[in-house]
């Protein structure tokens, strides 16, 4: 049963996991393989990003157990904590920051709007389709203009979507 997700931070409780036992041990593992898609689904379902999510391989299966799995996008990652709640492979998940995306299209439209004016010269521009909206973030985008494609440089200022780019020859 899949659990809901509040994303003002990851939230999701009672998630049922089905165990696997550890090979040539007695002690019982987590299958975080069913823990990466719950999380890849909620932040789907919440937020329509497409993430690969990256647990460890080898969770001890017993209650108050925590560890991190990590979402990647294309463009950045978000850690989320999970918890087992009890012994029977049910978890807790969340991240109590925001996951938010950058507006790629704003960052797009812009760099254009920069080569028009400076160069009055149309362009389409293409960046990542999925980035991390978070101060530090680098990422490239192209411009093409006239067929010929120049190399952006782009790098996020602060978490509230303003940007830095430069263009590289």
């Amino acid at each position: 049963m899949l659990g809901r997700i509040l994303l003002s931070g990851l939230a999701a409780v009672g998630i049922l996991i089905t165990p696997l036992s550890g090979c040539g041990s007695r002690a019982a593992t987590l299958n975080t393989v069913a823990v990466e898609s719950a999380i890849a689904g909620s932040i789907l379902e919440q937020h329509h990003l497409h993430v690969r999510v990256e647990c460890p391989s080898r969770v001890q299966r017993r209650t108050g157990v925590a560890f991190v799995c990590t979402a990647r996008l294309p463009v950045g990652a978000y850690p989320v904590v999970v918890i087992e709640i009890d012994g029977s492979g049910r978890v807790r998940y969340e991240n109590r920051s925001p996951l938010v995306a950058l507006d790629v299209a704003r960052v797009q439209d812009a760099i254009a709007g920069s080569i028009l004016s400076q160069r009055h010269l149309r362009s389409a521009v293409t960046c990542p389709a999925e980035v991390i909206q978070r101060a530090g973030v680098r990422f490239t985008c192209t411009a093409t203009v006239a067929g010929r494609g120049y190399l952006f440089e782009v790098a996020e200022l602060n978490g509230s979507g303003q940007v830095r780019y430069v263009g590289r020859r």
